[in-house]
């Protein structure tokens, strides 16, 4: 965790206790992860220094510039520099991708910019018939939440995880949460896992763009602890995945596609 966390100086101030201590406390780091396709550079995500190779992975996946990891031909990782050669297939997607408006939390919930956007946007749809159980989503988050460390010790991470069957098989935290997930994505390709019967979780909100990551590697199921925006509510139910939020304790909210979800009460 040392190489993630930087301790500072911190004057912590307690009015009740009429207490004024200094201490150190460790931060949350970022730093600046410069990604080069085909010698060219295309994007700097600022993100905290784990995992370079699986952020690039999982960004070029979820941003629909690369279809699978079969169109990597090779990945440098020099410092922060992830030098990646790609097909040359994936020179149109870049510019579409350069061109393309983000749905962002800026965008209205209820005027017509804001549903010409979602229409416009590639939509890939996600028709896997997996089903999980209500009882196994909250083990999921209760799993997210024990292996999430550094957030525990700083406050300033968000985290994300893959399970595929039931099964745990890729876990990140970041100090975004887009890249927390994109982390994840990019750790369980390279591991070939089966996106078609696993369940993305994170601690996340869920606008748009976060719902578009899972649907463009055909990850149906998306579980949050945080809140949907309405474009990711509208976004999920366009691509076929089923939204969950406000994951909690014993209960969650289903804003889409709720037939992956089965419930199974108790009888008094």
């Amino acid at each position: 965790m040392s190489s993630l966390t930087v301790n500072v100086k911190v004057f912590r101030i307690n009015l009740r206790k009429k207490l004024v201590k200094e201490e150190e406390e460790p931060v949350a780091k970022e730093v600046p992860i410069n990604i080069y396709i085909n010698n060219r550079h295309i994007v700097t995500l600022f993100a905290s220094p784990s995992y370079p190779k699986e952020l690039s992975v999982g960004w070029l996946l979820s941003q629909g510039i690369i279809k699978s990891i079969d169109e990597i031909l090779e990945i440098k990782v020099k410092g922060n520099k992830v030098k990646v050669r790609c097909d040359s297939k994936v020179e149109t997607r870049i510019k579409a991708v350069k061109t393309s408006k983000i749905i962002d939390t800026s965008c209205g919930s209820t005027n017509e910019n804001f549903h010409s956007l979602i229409n416009r946007i590639s939509k890939p749809t996600v028709k896997s018939e997996y089903k999980v159980e209500a009882k196994e989503i909250l083990r999921f988050i209760t799993t997210l939440n024990r292996m999430s460390k550094i957030f525990r010790a700083t406050g300033g991470t968000h985290s994300a995880a893959i399970f595929e069957d039931g099964k745990l098989v890729a876990f990140a935290e970041d100090v975004g949460r887009r890249n927390a997930v994109n982390k994840v994505i990019g750790v369980a390709a390279l591991r070939k896992i089966n996106f078609s019967r696993s369940v993305l979780v994170s601690s996340g909100r869920q606008a748009a763009d976060m719902v578009l990551k899972a649907a463009r590697v055909g990850i149906p199921i998306i579980t949050s602890i945080a809140a949907p925006l309405y474009s990711g509510v509208e976004v999920a139910k366009k691509t076929g995945i089923t939204l969950i939020c406000f994951a909690r304790g014993q209960r969650m909210n289903v804003y889409s596609n709720p037939e992956r979800i089965e419930v199974r009460l108790k009888s008094n």
